[in-house]
């Protein structure tokens, strides 16, 4: 075996070599050699590999290395490289490289000018970084998206180092609290907090810190810039690489406003309480004073009626015991007596119904109108000169049926009572108005002068002298407080020689 020098110096040359293009294969990286005086580019299989290269070809001519950098990239990468060899000075630079089959691939580069007695060679490294470039772009965009998000927000951002120092403000938050952003940086948060929120913020710090929470919310109050407190809700997270914490994100966001307006609320809620206690009280109250007026009317009433059923079974007494021997005047006096007694019992009567509108309770039913009408109808028994005409297709409600009933009732019969002449015709009519329906009795009576159409609707006012029309004065009066009991309301037009038109309306469905 030859165990010349030479041989020897050629063999670790070529086991450096193979020791060189291991390593750079594992760092994934190839070798090149650039002969500037022949225009001639070596290229090593790695560097071939990471450029994409015909595989087969070492050697390329040096013009030729244009055509698979980066457009985009030719301009600097020339000019890195021309002032290298102008300068004889390394140099570091990254490019992308096109792929035949079209993939865009990073590349960084690193050479040296290398005399070589009157010839120069430009030798080097390149390493294919594409994931690492990608990376660093995606990161890139990361942060520009975060500063984008972070300087727009509509509410404060904050990031704050783990010793609970600002680091960075956004302007929502200066505008919040009336501060510039330079006075933030560099200040530890419990500078700006109000004294009474300061242990509570060291209770939030120590459990972000020793990692017993990731994230908490919390209201606390901030010094403005001016020097009054402005409340905020913080939610505050934390940021880390693994398990070191880095730092603190805080959005803060202005709940003054927000704050007020609770705890306004809170001080309706207590006078709305303090007000329904009152309510309930004077409920019961009123409960035991109607009680006690149903008690005290009944009693009265049937005080009052005693002595004038006394007065109309003596004036009777007189009659039969006097029979034929009273002169015509007593006589017509002994008439008007009894006259008196029945309007007095009817006036009593009136006026206990008029009072115990509103105070009863009443069942409410399905009402059929056509129904309800012909029963009125055949209760009051009108004359037979009399006809009552009931427009077709009366709905169906749901209301209070002895109500409705008695409405009609008044309304038909002071039609009746009042009329001119033995004879007439009554017509009721309805049509929907809204959540309502509006009733029409009319009549062909003499009709009523529109001066007194308010007066009629007072409880005890006739426009007949009651010597010579009997009347109470209730029936309208009930009508009105009936009707207006259940939001509605009652008018009349009418005329002197035109009949009259009493409208009212009543709920569709009585609650």
């Amino acid at each position: 075996m030859d165990q010349t020098p030479g041989n020897n110096r050629r063999d670790d040359l070529q086991e450096t070599a193979e020791r060189l293009n291991l390593a750079l294969s594992a760092a994934q990286m190839g070798s090149w050699d650039w002969n500037l005086d022949e225009q001639t580019q070596f290229w090593s299989p790695q560097s071939r590999h990471i450029l994409g290269l015909d595989p087969e070809a070492s050697i390329h001519r040096l013009d030729q290395w244009q055509t698979f950098v980066d457009p985009d990239d030719w301009p600097t990468t020339e000019a890195t490289v021309n002032q290298a060899i102008a300068t004889q000075q390394d140099f570091t630079h990254q490019f992308r490289v096109r792929w035949p089959n079209g993939d865009c691939r990073w590349v960084s580069l690193y050479g040296r000018v290398v005399p070589q007695g009157r010839s120069q060679r430009l030798v080097g490294v390149l390493q294919d970084i594409t994931e690492r470039k990608r990376a660093e772009l995606s990161l890139r965009a990361s942060e520009s998206r975060f500063r984008a998000v972070f300087e727009q927000a509509a509410v404060g951002m904050a990031r704050l180092s783990p010793a609970g120092r600002w680091i960075q403000v956004n302007q929502r938050l200066c505008d919040i609290l009336g501060r510039p952003a330079h006075t933030f940086l560099g200040r530890h948060y419990s500078e700006i907090t109000d004294e009474a929120d300061r242990g509570q913020d060291e209770v939030y710090y120590r459990q972000l810190i020793s990692g017993e929470q990731r994230s908490c919310q919390f209201e606390k109050r901030y010094i403005h810039g001016d020097g009054h407190a402005v409340w905020t809700l913080v939610t505050a997270s934390v940021e880390s690489d693994g398990d070191q914490i880095t730092a603190f994100i805080a959005i803060i966001e202005d709940i003054t406003e927000r704050k007020a307006a609770r705890e306004e609320l809170l001080r309706r809620a207590d006078e709305l309480a303090t007000t329904n206690l009152m309510l309930a009280r004077t409920t019961a109250l009123l409960e035991r004073r109607n009680s006690e007026l149903d008690q005290f009317a009944y009693v009265t009433s049937h005080d009052l009626k005693a002595p004038l059923r006394a007065i109309a079974n003596l004036a009777d007494w007189i009659g039969e015991d006097l029979a034929g021997q009273i002169p015509a005047e007593n006589q017509r006096q002994l008439t008007l007596l009894k006259s008196r007694v029945q309007r007095m019992e009817a006036l009593i009567n009136g006026l206990l119904e008029y009072a115990r509108i509103g105070r009863r309770e009443r069942q409410i039913t399905e009402v059929n109108l056509a129904q309800l009408l012909h029963s009125v109808i055949d209760s009051l028994a009108p004359p037979p000169g009399f006809q009552v005409q009931i427009a077709e297709a009366m709905p169906t409600l749901h209301t209070h049926r002895t109500a409705l009933g008695q409405v009609f009732a008044n309304l038909i019969g002071n039609a009746i009572k009042h009329h001119h002449q033995p004879q007439g015709t009554i017509t009721i009519t309805c049509r929907p108005q809204g959540d309502f329906l509006k009733f029409c009795v009319s009549d062909d009576g003499p009709g009523i002068d529109p001066q007194y159409h308010d007066k009629i609707f007072t409880i005890f006012q006739t426009l007949k002298a009651r010597d010579d029309f009997e009347s109470t004065g209730v029936g309208l009066s009930v009508v009105k407080k009936i009707v207006e009991s259940e939001n509605g309301r009652v008018w009349l037009d009418s005329a002197p020689g035109q009949g009259s038109r009493f409208y009212f309306t009543w709920p569709l469905s009585s609650g």
